[in-house]
């Protein structure tokens, strides 16, 4: 195995367990332009450059596009402020990552399922898909699938919940995604937040402190050729 397939698995393990274990769905409803839906694509990476809302609560959609978030790591934090019980209110820290399995259409609307991944796992899940992954696919579609007919929550659709909600994951004010070169600065008023979701969630090891990533993936390549052969992909 060569210096990169080595490096590609360091800390899979960890990794693997950072992820998966525990992971709940958590919804995202909001309207997109057809334009900045289509950006959206099947295994990419993505960093949420900002504090993301989401419900535990899932029911019908309104809108046109859900994105669907399976993550072990989001802080409850309605148990905190139980005034905010009624949205399932659940938050992910600054500088989350995500990578993109699915995208899923049907009835005219769009659902976008993100794994959420710890900062030293982009290298890995670039390059690796999982039988964990294909069962999580099947689930979401499988969610959609059965809520899509739903009738929407209503509490999800107050003016409240939509000024925090009713946005892409991982873009900024411009429709641009935040570059995964780069990482936030958490200041000094973010900083409480910051920390607090990390202890809810007993997110304090090294496996997650952002880090600017740079791929060295191509396509095609030896490695992933190699990834494809030992995995059946």
């Amino acid at each position: 195995m060569t210096e990169i397939k080595n490096d590609i698995f360091e800390n899979t393990e960890e990794i693997i367990n950072w992820t998966y274990p525990g992971a709940t769905l958590y919804y995202k409803d909001c309207d997109l332009k057809p334009s900045i839906a289509e950006k959206f694509t099947e295994g990419q990476l993505i960093r949420n450059g900002f504090f993301l809302d989401v419900s535990a609560r899932g029911g019908g959609i309104k809108f046109n596009t859900r994105f669907l978030i399976a993550s072990a790591k989001a802080a409850n934090l309605y148990e905190v402020n139980p005034d905010n019980e009624r949205f399932g209110h659940c938050c992910l820290n600054l500088d989350s990552y995500f990578k993109v399995l699915d995208i899923y259409k049907l009835e005219g609307k769009t659902q976008i399922f993100l794994l959420h991944i710890p900062s030293k796992g982009l290298k890995y899940f670039e390059s690796v898909t999982s039988n964990l992954d294909e069962d999580f696919i099947k689930k979401a579609r499988q969610s959609f699938d059965n809520k899509i007919r739903m009738e929407p929550i209503s509490d999800l659709l107050e003016p409240f919940w939509l000024k925090r909600t009713n946005f892409p994951v991982g873009m900024n004010a411009s429709d641009k995604f935040f570059p995964l070169t780069s990482i936030s600065t958490v200041t000094k008023n973010e900083k409480p937040l910051y920390s607090a979701i990390k202890n809810l969630t007993k997110d304090n090891s090294e496996i997650n402190i952002p880090a600017p990533f740079f791929s060295e993936q191509k396509a095609e390549s030896k490695i992933s050729l190699f990834l494809k052969n030992i995995l059946g992909k």
